[in-house]
Order: structure tokens, then sequence, then C-alpha cells
């Protein structure tokens, strides 16, 4: 799951290196999810599993409670956040998030499917395969 979720990031930084954080790049992973998701399982049930991964992450990245869910499942980091915890932990809280989102859609939908939809908004990601060649442990 982590290999996957570095894989997306990095897609999503490198599209926009220049006027970017990693940061935000695990945010857009988030939209662009968000986007692709809400057309299975609507707003509501997107929404859903959005605010279940917030729960779980923030066990371990504490500040991601401070984050607003939008009524259409939208989640936004503000610049004022993301210069109060730094770029680091910024990046970090974004990483885990995703990974949360993830690994929740693993549970519900399956390994299978979870790659394929990752892999139809990220058709040029490295996913299914860790760095040392073997597949990835989800």
């Amino acid at each position: 799951m982590l290999h996957i979720t570095r894989h997306i990031i990095a897609e999503e930084f490198a599209a926009d290196r220049a006027s970017d954080t990693e940061a935000r790049a695990a945010f857009r992973v988030c939209e662009k999810l968000r986007r692709s998701l809400s057309v299975l399982t609507g707003v509501v049930g997107f929404r859903s599993v959005l605010a279940r991964a917030l729960v779980l992450a923030r066990a371990e990245v504490p500040w991601l409670g401070e984050l607003q869910l939008g009524a259409d499942g939208s989640l936004e980091l503000s610049a004022e956040l993301e210069t109060r915890v730094g770029p680091e932990e910024a990046a970090r809280g974004g990483f885990v998030l995703i990974t949360s989102l993830l690994g929740l859609l693993v549970t519900f939908i399956g390994e299978a499917l979870m790659l394929r939809l990752v892999q139809d908004v990220w058709p040029k990601a490295a996913l299914g395969k860790s760095e040392n060649g073997e597949k990835d442990q989800l």
C-alpha cells in the first residue's frame, strides 16, 4: 500500500512541480479519487469512506483533525495549516491519509478493483509491484 501511495503522489507532484508541494500533491490525489469514486459510490458513499480514513489517519497524524470535510467529500489543506505544521509534516499527513483511504478501498471493494480505479486516474503510475519487484502486500 505504501508503494502505491508513493507512486500516485509522485505522479501528482511531477505534474505541477514548479508551483507545488508534496502535501498539495497528496491532497490533489484525494480530490481526483473523490471525482472518480463518487461516480461509483455517490457523494455520500465517498464522503463516508474519506471520513473514516481521516479518523484512522488522525491516530498517527493528529493535526489532520483540523481539516474540514466538505459536504461533497472535498478536503482542502489551507496554506495557513500547511505553514503551521510545516511542509514535511504536511506531506506526511497527506501520505498517511491517502494510505488509509486506499486501505479502506481494498477492504470494501478488493485489491484488484482498487488498483484498477487508481490505474484509471494515474495510468503512468507503476502499480502492483514494490521497489524490489515483489507483489505488494496490501
